[in-house]
Order: C-alpha cells, then structure tokens, then sequence
C-alpha cells in the first residue's frame, strides 16, 4: 500500500512539474524513480502470487504439520534450554519417632516417649531443572543442573528458610555408542531404585548409592535390538569428618589421596517377547584414619546384582541385591554405619563422636541387603508400586574385645505400598503407605514406624 501511494505521488509530481519550471535533469530523474517503483511493484505482485499459491497448497494437505510452542528459553550463546520440574507437597503422619521429620531414614528405639506421634507438612521435595542438549563438531553435548529445598541453611525446621541445595550439575559429551560425563550425578550403583514418596527412595533401608562428584565413561553395544552397556566411574570417596578443629574441611575418604572406582554392566534383552534387564555393579575405594598409633587404612566396597522383568507394558517388578563393607555416609549401606571407632572411654559409629582426641583402632563394619519393586500401570492416568527393602549390618562388627556399641541400629526393614494419580498431564495426587522397622538387638527395644503421606504434585 505504502509503495501504491508513493508511485502515484511520483506520478503527480511528475504531471507538475513543468509548471514548477523544473530542469530537464531533474524530471528525468523523476522519470527513473518511477519505473524503479514500477519493477518493484510488480515483483511485490508476483512474490504475493507465490504465496498464496503455496497457502491453497497447505490448505488442501489433510493432517499439515503445525508449529509447536518453543519449550524453555535461549541462552546467551543462543542454546536451547529446556527448564522442567515439579512442585510437590507433602503432608505425612507417623505414629511413632523417626530419624528425620520432613522423611523417615530409620525408627527410633522404642524407649520413653520416641513411641509418640508426629505430623508434618513441607514442600521441600519440589525440584527445577536445565537441560541443554547440542550437536557440535560431531559430538552431543549434554548438560543438567538441577534443584531442589533441602539445602542446609541452619533453619531448624523454619521453612522460610529452606536452602536450595545442588542435585545435579554435570556436562557430557559422545557419541552414538560412547559418552563422557564428568560433574555431580548419581552413583554407578543406584542407576536402579525403588520409587518411594519418602524423599530418600530406600536409602538405609535397602538401597544403596547416592549422589556424587564423579567423572563417567559409558560405552553401549547394540546385538538385534538388545543392549549392553558398560560403565565406569571415578568418584570423591566421601567419609567420615575430622574432629580435629585445625582440619575442618577433611573427612577421612579425601584424606585417602585416592578416588573410589565404580563399574557397571548391564544387558537389557528381551526373551518370548518379555522385556529383561540384567546388571552386575560394585565399588572399591579407602579411606584414612589418623590413629593414636598412626594412620589406618580401611577398604570400602560392594558388590552386587540389579534386575528387572517386564512381561507387558503395565506390569514390571525390579529389583537389587547387594554386600559389602563400611557402606556409611553417601553409599547409604550399614543403616548408616560404616566404621566401628574405639577409643579409651567407648565405642562409636562417627568420628566427630570420639571422646579422646584421636581413636585407639577403627574397623570397617559388613552389611548385606537388597529390595524388590512390583509396578503396576492399568491406564495412562494411573500407576501404583509396592514393595519390600532390607539393609542388615553384621552384628559381630558392632564388638570390640569385651565391649559392644550398644546403640548399633542392626536391622532396617521397609514394606510400602503407594499410588499416583493424574488428573491432568500436569497435576497429580499421590498417597503412600510406609512402614520401617529398625533393630537395636543391644538394647532389646526395637523401633518401627507407620507413615502416611499424601503429595500434591504439578509438573512443568
């Protein structure tokens, strides 16, 4: 339109113009301008033309693809970002004391008043994310961080307090069959795990692993549809902190000078049209002790069987199996006991806990445990799980000469039942059932727990 009216405004001046006295130069540069605008105009025409004839052409293909709505934002290197999440809030009845308000990890003896109720509400559990995913110079890159309450900030139970705390930050880089990925991620051992509204997901109850700095190198071999993956790790031991005051940023795994190595190698077949997942996993690493004698050594390590059986798509149960030794802090084992440390006034499971400036010995303390999951998917908008852990230290580690800890936690027994609920893609309602029994054969008064949690989540 705009070019329209100026062609006919040139058209007008140049009718005019010999009665303005204009040069001859100036009407035939006149004259130029508006053939220009001529050529113009028509091409304009034509490129309409076009057009309209590719729209009709849309118009009569049945099913024309259409534009989905761009998912997250582009970062300043013009990446794409995804940004994902969920929000979740718990609300959770135990009739009895536990380790652990906001989620259980084991039940307190039953001395005293630790047989009496408790409720709470949190939101902790909600999580936010980034994922970034590239193509460049053959490889794919991937990269995730993500997020979520339960970072420490001294609140003491003020959930205007809540810190954000790091779950993942990691970068990858491969190919089709091979990838290198270094930064914060779950361990090689708990690749499986049990799906439970309780925050920890079985942790000290028969689960074993946790989240970890780690570099990752993972290779995939494809056989007709089969696959076998092979994994290995370098992880930062994490062990017990020193309670020396001039040694306040050291635990005992860095003080080793060493990593621990993690591997895994899993085959996922299908058999008579029944999907099977088979893995082998395990563990090795050190960690130093500063004794009054001098320094110790003490091995950490497990080893273990993952599995996993899916005859349709709505039904599968999985599960792990496992053994090993000194399986405290973040490999979640030995219902958090690891090391067995002696001093001249006592016994203790925590370094900070010794009495005398420095322990007489320390020993590594065995466990063995395992769980199993059955899952159950009758339609799209539902799905339950139940199932059944065990995390069970030796007792006899728990002795030193004549002398026993008397408060060793020698049992941790979980059975749970949940379901989840979808009401939308977006919006769903989760209840679960826990009940954890723990073992104090010491004290001859075990502890056990009965929770109830119902969860209101939105995914984004």
């Amino acid at each position: 339109m705009k070019k329209t009216l100026a062609l006919a405004t040139l058209t007008a001046v140049s009718l005019v113009a010999p009665s303005f006295a204009a040069t001859d130069s100036e009407v035939q540069q006149l004259k130029q301008m508006i053939e220009e605008m001529r050529r113009e105009l028509q091409q304009v025409r034509e490129e309409n033309r076009q057009l309209k004839r590719e729209i009709e052409q849309l118009k009569g293909v049945k099913g024309a693809p259409v534009a989905k709505a761009s998912r997250g934002f582009i970062s300043k290197l013009g990446k794409k970002v995804d940004f994902y999440g969920f929000f979740k809030i718990d609300a959770a009845y135990s009739d009895s004391k536990a380790a652990g308000k906001d989620y259980i990890l084991f039940a307190l003896p039953e001395i005293g008043s630790s047989n009496d109720d408790d409720f709470n509400l949190n939101f902790k559990h909600s999580r936010f994310g980034f994922l970034i995913k590239t193509k460049e110079g053959g490889y794919d890159i991937v990269g995730n961080m993500e997020f979520d309450f339960y970072g420490d900030m001294s609140g003491k139970d003020d959930p205007n307090k809540a810190g954000i705390r790091v779950r993942k930050a990691w970068v990858q880089f491969g190919r089709d069959d091979w990838n290198v990925r270094a930064g914060m991620d779950w361990m090689l051992l708990n690749q499986l795990y049990p799906h439970l509204s309780n925050f920890p997901s079985g942790a000290l109850m028969g689960n074993i692993g946790y989240r970890i700095p780690q570099v990752r190198f993972t290779k995939l071999f494809n056989f007709s549809g089969n696959r076998l993956t092979t994994q290995l790790a370098f992880d930062k031991v994490w062990g017990d902190a020193w309670k020396d005051p001039l040694k306040p940023y050291i635990d005992t795994g860095s003080d080793s000078g060493l990593p621990d190595v993690q591997g895994r190698i899993a085959y996922d077949f299908a058999l008579a049209g029944v999907k099977l997942h088979l893995g082998a996993i395990g563990h090795y690493g050190k960690e130093q002790v500063d004794l009054v004698s001098g320094t110790k050594y003490l091995d950490t390590y497990s080893y273990g069987l993952e599995f996993g059986i899916s005859p349709t798509g709505w039904l599968s149960l999985t599960g792990k199996i496992w053994a090993g030794r000194n399986l405290g802090g973040w490999y979640t084992g030995g219902v958090g006991q690891g090391v067995l440390y002696v001093d001249s006034q006592g016994l203790y499971t925590k370094l900070t806990d010794v009495k005398d400036s420095k322990p007489t010995d320390a020993k590594e303390i065995d466990a063995k445990g395992g769980w199993v999951e059955l899952t159950f998917k009758p339609s799209p908008k539902w799905v339950f799980h139940t199932g059944y852990g065990v995390d069970n230290p030796d007792n006899d580690d728990f002795k030193y000469g004549s002398s026993v800890y008397k408060k060793a936690r020698t049992k941790n027994t979980m059975y749970y039942a949940n379901g989840l609920y979808k009401m939308t893609p977006s919006l769903g309602f989760m209840l679960e059932y826990l009940r954890v029994k723990t073992d104090y054969d010491f004290l001859d008064a075990d502890g056990t727990v009965n929770r109830f949690q119902g969860s209101v989540l939105y995914f984004f």
